[in-house]
């Protein structure tokens, strides 16, 4: 089976970083291609960017059909959206055991991945995700501090209910889509309750963030990116 996962750049996109962290804790042999979007259509307005429209036909082309990425090729055949390869690693890798095997508590789990997917907009909107990069006193305004309790609440209630050490047990996709929600706190300087705080750094000692991280420090730069965090005041470099 050939994999090829096909991303922004692993630097920023928050997306290209939840199935690369499933596909590299379940060990599949794969190769990460960083397509080239030109994101530097993109302008800054008050440290947040702004999309310009896109040429969706020059998206198709470089391998997806919604324009939009991550995209996994298995054997040639695309397969988008992030929920969706983590989703299929899960099968194609059952001993990585990375959704829980009860049925109920497997269902919690894929439901918290899907408000995860789906939701939070405020959270995106406000807090870019930009992991090397750390913006010293940003006050999140009301609506993304709602964003962030809902998270808070989603990690304290799965911890106590699994009893750890990741949200359900054993790292599952579940983890692999807050991870860059864990990447945006450090970024913006949210602090976390203790036990929170705990688990945040366990998912950052894997294996798997550790690989990521390797990628991520040397891929493409997308200047506007660092443009948004150095009008908040925050240096892009701060955590390299």
């Amino acid at each position: 089976m050939e994999l090829e996962l096909l991303v922004i750049t692993l630097r920023y996109s928050s997306w290209s970083m939840r199935p690369f962290l499933a596909l590299a804790h379940a060990g599949a042999d794969f190769r990460t291609t960083t397509v080239d979007l030109n994101l530097a259509k993109q302008t800054v307005v008050g440290g947040a960017m702004v999309a310009q429209q896109v040429d969706l036909g020059a998206r198709r082309a470089l391998g997806s059909v919604t324009g939009l990425f991550p995209v996994l090729r298995v054997d040639g055949e695309p397969i988008h959206e992030a929920l969706a390869i983590c989703e299929l690693v899960a099968e194609r890798f059952p001993e990585a055991g990375l959704w829980p095997d009860d049925s109920l508590v497997r269902a919690r789990a894929r439901a918290v991945s899907a408000e995860m997917a789906s939701g939070f907009p405020h959270l995106r909107n406000h807090l870019s995700c930009h992991p090397f990069a750390r913006v010293p006193g940003f006050v999140p305004p009301p609506e993304a501090q709602r964003d962030i309790a809902r998270v808070c609440e989603i990690w304290e209630e799965s911890l106590a209910r699994s009893g750890g050490p990741f949200l359900f047990g054993r790292f599952t996709v579940a983890d692999c889509m807050y991870f860059p929600v864990i990447t945006r706190f450090r970024t913006y300087g949210v602090a976390l309750p203790p036990s929170l705080e705990a688990y945040a750094q366990r998912v950052e000692a894997l294996p798997a963030v550790a690989a990521w991280r390797e990628l991520a420090v040397h891929a493409p730069r997308m200047p506007v990116y660092d443009e948004a965090i150095r009008a908040l005041g925050g240096d892009p470099d701060a955590a390299v």
